[in-house]
């Protein structure tokens, strides 16, 4: 999937240079072409957004690949190590533009997510702060900047990325991720109860999907099996 990002990015980058000069004063307007890219841009952005964005997905496996030779990719793909950094200087290329556009809420948000995709988990945090202040009220952006900030501090979630779900549950009281990421935390603080009321509301969750559903009743059976043990 992650030649697929890399797609997705390049095209976002190269559609933001070429709709900049033709809505610059002074150049004529292109009816059909803007037309033609205002269908487009959201396309991409769904692409993106479906891997980087969406709790179901960053809680589930990708499906196998076929067994290859260690080292290798599919016939007509890069390496994973050069798709990352293709991927890591588009990013910085990304962070440059958005250097003139400082109220891109949208583009703090795409950036933010690539950083973690490749691994770079202090600048994705940069680029994450400056999206909630600019997305205030979005759920989704706010449990995925929790989630980073505890990737970033070893697994551990500090009072700064609970509250970030504790607002996220707020706005939407059935956000799949941030009631994941709620009972983790319970769960690790030893108290089941908490940790299994999350996870009884997740499983209400409609359309939610069958493979995380068996997980989350699983993780409750085991957390009345601790409460039952007393540990």
């Amino acid at each position: 999937m992650t030649f697929w990002i890399l797609v997705s990015v390049m095209t976002v980058l190269a559609l933001a240079f070429v709709v900049v000069p033709i809505v610059k004063p002074g150049v004529g307007r292109k009816p059909l072409l803007i037309g033609g890219l205002a269908v487009v841009i959201p396309l991409v952005a769904v692409l993106v957004y479906q891997k980087l964005g969406t709790p179901i997905a960053a809680t589930q496996p990708a499906m196998p690949m076929p067994p290859m030779q260690s080292g290798t990719m599919p016939p007509g793909h890069p390496d994973k190590a050069m798709m990352n950094m293709d991927l890591g200087q588009l990013a910085d290329k990304l962070a440059e533009k958005l250097k003139t556009q400082p109220d891109n809420a949208e583009g703090w948000a795409l950036l933010a997510r690539t950083y973690v995709e490749v691994g770079r988990y202090k600048d994705s945090l940069i680029a994450f702060e400056k999206a909630v202040v600019l997305f205030p009220k979005d759920p989704d952006l706010m449990a995925d900047y929790a989630d980073v900030l505890a990737m970033s501090n070893g697994g551990q979630f500090d009072k700064k990325a609970e509250a970030m779900i504790d607002q996220a549950l707020t706005i939407d009281p059935s956000h799949v991720k941030a009631l994941m990421l709620k009972a983790t935390i319970n769960f690790d603080r030893k108290d089941y109860a908490k940790a299994i009321e999350s996870w009884e509301k997740l499983l209400k969750v409609s359309g939610l999907d069958a493979k995380l559903a068996r997980q989350t009743t699983a993780s409750i059976a085991e957390a009345k099996r601790l409460m039952g043990a007393g540990t």
